[in-house]
């Protein structure tokens, strides 16, 4: 046998499979891609801040004008205030925060397919990976204006009480599980339906005044607020104002934030996987 046939018959070809059923996801595989994971994090911070005159610092002021807004509109002109005692610009910081990084990562997880369609149709690599780098990238503007958080109750002197600190984490668990959820359900679809990606800043909106990020609960009509427990991001800034505020916590509204969290991240992943097999010939 020649030296070129040897050559020819030690090469191994690798078939790739899409997955059966509902979706699989491979843990393992997207371990071994986690440069890749880090690297598209990396650029997508880069691109968000390369031409912006403030940079950074804008991450920072676009949630003080909002707040600023905010109270302006609802405390000084509605006379809109929090039954605790909480100043309303913490109470309102407190809220955007946690909504900030789930409307901003839903929309850019939504969009990362159809951003990155070079990349999905021409190589290969779990495809999970490109909504979860918005995402990832999110925590670190979150991490930014979280320290402001700190500074406001610095401020105002409401700081809380280091027992209650211990619902942060949960909260930022859940927060993660139902942006990362609901942005593979956004980026899935996107490629099927282009409508969605006109139609999701306009949900997302609505989404906040539908959340109780500007105005406590409390201030519901007593027939809405069943209801209104029942939006999971409710539930989460329920847990940020508990840790962060010392506000009061319904257990089972945790419990219920805590199932629809699992319910949005597994169905989600699952039907991101689903249907990534076409995404190379929709794109």
């Amino acid at each position: 046998m020649s030296k070129g046939s040897e050559e020819i018959s030690s090469r191994v070809t690798i078939e790739i499979v899409p997955p059966e059923g509902m979706g699989s996801v491979d843990l393992k595989e997207i371990w071994r891609y986690r440069e890749l994971l880090a690297t598209l994090v990396w650029r997508d911070l880069k691109v968000r801040y390369r031409q912006t005159l403030l940079g950074v610092v804008w991450v920072v002021g676009q949630p003080l004008l909002m707040v600023a807004m905010f109270t302006l509109i609802f405390q000084k002109v509605a006379g809109l205030t929090v039954d605790s005692g909480v100043p309303y610009p913490l109470f309102v910081l407190t809220g955007l925060v946690p909504w900030t990084f789930f409307s901003t990562g839903v929309q850019n997880a939504g969009l990362s397919i159809l951003g990155n369609t070079q990349l999905v149709s021409k190589v290969y690599f779990p495809r999970l990976i490109v909504p979860a780098a918005p995402v990832a990238g999110g925590l670190i503007d979150f991490a930014v204006i979280f320290t402001v958080v700190g500074l406001f109750q610095a401020w105002y002197g409401w700081m809380p009480q280091l027992s209650a600190l211990i619902l942060l984490p949960l909260a930022l668990v859940l927060l993660l599980a139902i942006t990362f959820g609901t942005g593979c359900w956004m980026a899935a679809l996107n490629v099927d339906f282009r409508d969605v990606r006109v139609v999701m800043p306009f949900l997302l909106q609505i989404g906040m005044y539908a959340t109780a990020v500007v105005y406590p609960p409390t201030r519901l009509p007593s027939s809405l607020q069943p209801w209104a427990a029942l939006n999971p991001m409710n539930g989460v800034l329920e847990l940020f104002r508990g840790g962060l505020l010392g506000e009061p916590v319904v257990a089972w509204h945790i419990l219920w934030t805590a199932f629809a969290a699992i319910l949005l991240l597994v169905s989600g992943v699952m039907a991101f996987s689903r249907m990534e097999r076409r995404f190379a010939d929709v794109l």
